[in-house]
């Protein structure tokens, strides 16, 4: 039951992506330090969604593995 209803999210998930890329097809300029580009405003707004990904999985992991170190060491120096 669970999957059914983890596959209908991710179905309206894309759904809405599908309608969003749809609907912001006008070309904007992006100017970057030096150089500019000129994107559809939904792949910027895609690049800008992945970029956060990323930095929010690799923080994440950074906390994690921080963590861990600390909980390795407190064990090392009771024992």
């Amino acid at each position: 039951m669970a999957n059914i209803v983890y596959l209908i999210l991710i179905v309206l998930v894309v759904l809405a992506g599908v309608l969003f890329g749809a609907a912001n097809q006008q070309l904007v300029e992006l100017d970057v330090l030096v150089t500019q580009f000129e994107l559809r405003l939904v792949d910027i707004t895609v690049l800008s969604l992945l970029l956060g990904v990323v930095l929010g999985i690799f923080i994440s992991i950074l906390f994690r593995l921080r963590s861990r170190f600390k909980k390795r060491a407190s064990q090392t120096t009771t024992t």
